[in-house]
């Protein structure tokens, strides 16, 4: 039997000092890049506030949202993603970019990192939390954020999610400042 050569998801950096860079992901069919057009609407907004800040990126997948945060001037861009696959591949490609010192996904699950970025008293200017759809996961992320606190004094938080789960999400006693749709794809960003 013929062994099945690997399909990768690769995306382009939007944006920034990696500007073009085509970057890639095994495709192990439990995730794949948000689309190039939200990847932009999203750090199109976020550039004021990203430079030189920290940011967090909660279930990274395939990485695009790192690349582009760290792209765009943050001092310091960590992920957390559960998959080794998936987090060897952005911390190598990070090492092949030459922005290892400025991007580090760790491999481990967002509900057990959370704490242990508490511990080692860690806190973050913007957390993105991209979750998979329709499990109730941005609550039960606000919860654990909320419990181990690793935002600082101005924090956002960008929660990604579907269009039509926006009204079943408690976010919580988080000031909700802005939502932005594209199509089937909201940000609800808190403060």
């Amino acid at each position: 039997m013929a062994k099945r050569k690997p399909t990768y998801h690769r995306f382009r950096v939007v944006a920034g000092d990696l500007k073009g860079k085509i970057i890639s992901a095994p495709d192990l069919g439990v995730t794949r890049p948000p689309l190039t057009r939200l990847r932009k609407a999203i750090f199109d907004f976020l550039n004021p506030y990203i430079q030189h800040r920290s940011y967090l990126d909660l279930f990274s997948g395939t990485g695009s949202y790192l690349f582009e945060a760290v792209s765009r001037g943050a001092a310091m861009a960590v992920g957390v993603e559960m998959e080794p696959v998936l987090a060897d591949a952005i911390n190598d490609q990070a090492r092949e970019c030459g922005v290892q010192d400025r991007l580090v996904c760790l491999c481990d699950d967002v509900f057990d990192a959370i704490p242990k970025l508490k511990t080692q008293q860690k806190t973050f200017d913007i957390i993105m939390i991209a979750p998979p759809q329709y499990k109730g996961m941005i609550d039960e992320t606000l919860r654990s954020i909320k419990e181990d606190d690793v935002t600082g004094e101005d924090t956002l938080i960008i929660c990604q999610h579907d269009t039509s789960e926006t009204k079943k999400i408690d976010f919580l006693d988080y000031q909700i400042w802005q939502r932005r749709k594209y199509g089937n794809t909201t940000f609800t960003i808190l403060k």
